[in-house]
């Protein structure tokens, strides 16, 4: 398996309210999963490839729980990518290289996989608040979250056997939508989480 890795700044939002069950092996709050992270790597090697300063998106569709399968998803990937580097992002992303949670969902829970599109895609955050786009096809708001009072919250999750992350900053998801063929949701006021990941074939290692 070709050798990988990368750390990069992570936003994930889905259909569930904050903190997300699946985080707790429960049901999702709907019954089924809509969800989809971004990553904003920081620096990464594929091979000899570097993946420095690019980004890339996956979107999960499943009509149960995750565990259940039977899922759609589809890969989008930085525009400002080389043919070279968009064949790595894919790679990763769809499962094919391995890397714990890209392997699980992509190769044994996602049962099509949309093709892969290729678009702008800007992710500014600072402190939990930012946002994320990608031309065409979704944007996605995060704020802190607050008491009924406008006290600002900052509550974490720690996951010492996460495969998605290992440490997360708690958002509101204030703002989510997504159109591209039957992948299509508008939400507002939902789960969020940002966090610093490492990632390699091997999986989240940090």
């Amino acid at each position: 398996m070709t050798q990988w890795n990368f750390e990069a700044d992570y936003f994930t939002a889905c259909n569930c309210d904050w903190g997300c069950p699946c985080n707790f092996n429960a049901r999702p709050t709907e019954g089924r999963c809509m969800g989809w992270g971004a990553w904003n790597i920081i620096n990464g090697q594929f091979a000899r490839v570097s993946l420095d300063g690019l980004r890339f998106a996956l979107y999960y569709s499943f009509p149960g729980a995750v565990e259940e399968g039977n899922g759609q998803a589809c890969a989008y990937i930085d525009s400002r990518a080389s043919p070279e580097q968009r064949a790595a992002l894919e790679a990763i992303g769809t499962g094919k290289a391995g890397g714990g949670i890209f392997d699980l969902f992509g190769a044994q829970l996602v049962s099509q996989w949309l093709p892969t599109k290729v678009a702008p895609i800007e992710f500014e955050f600072a402190d939990g608040q930012g946002r994320v786009a990608i031309e065409g096809f979704a944007e996605a708001q995060s704020e802190l979250l607050s008491y009924p009072d406008g006290s600002v919250i900052r509550p974490t999750l720690d996951l010492p056997h996460g495969i998605e992350y290992k440490h997360g900053l708690m958002t509101n998801a204030r703002r989510w939508w997504w159109r591209d063929d039957q992948l299509l949701a508008h939400y507002a006021n939902k789960y969020g989480a940002v966090a610093r990941v490492r990632f390699s074939e091997q999986g989240c290692i940090g």
